[in-house]
């Protein structure tokens, strides 16, 4: 199973609504295309994570690149795993607000938490927080 990683800017203000709908886009093409994962919202961030078969993945990426709601989009990790890690999810979603992703044990500063590489890639920040936020709501 390929995964990939990735953190964006938002190069707009985004409205509650605005959200919802990029999160209904999001399902109705992942679900289509085989993929799931998460998104979180963190201030003008987005960290997403992606998985599914390597060419329906990549292909999304590229579209994701081109959409002008994100700028600054920057790949943190990719690679294969043995498994889907947020297989019962075509897309899940989740807006943190600054005091709520503060109160998150091992709280960093997002920008900083989010860009940190470790040795193993099954140990990255980025993808344990998604996959401890999935397995906990």
């Amino acid at each position: 199973m390929y995964y990939l990683v990735y953190i964006s800017q938002a190069a707009q203000v985004f409205t509650e609504r605005d959200l919802i709908d990029l999160l209904l886009e999001a399902r109705t093409h992942n679900t289509k295309a085989g993929i799931t994962g998460m998104l979180v919202f963190v201030r003008d961030r987005f960290i997403q994570v992606l998985e599914g078969e390597q060419k329906a993945v990549e292909e999304l990426y590229d579209r994701i690149k081109k959409d002008n709601r994100h700028k600054r989009i920057q790949i943190l990790l990719e690679g294969h795993l043995p498994s889907r890690l947020f297989g019962s999810w075509s897309m899940g979603f989740k807006s943190l607000e600054l005091p709520e992703f503060e109160q998150l044990s091992g709280y960093e500063e997002p920008e900083r938490f989010f860009r940190t590489k470790a040795v193993d890639d099954q140990s990255h920040p980025a993808l344990v927080f998604l996959h401890l936020f999935f397995k906990r709501n």
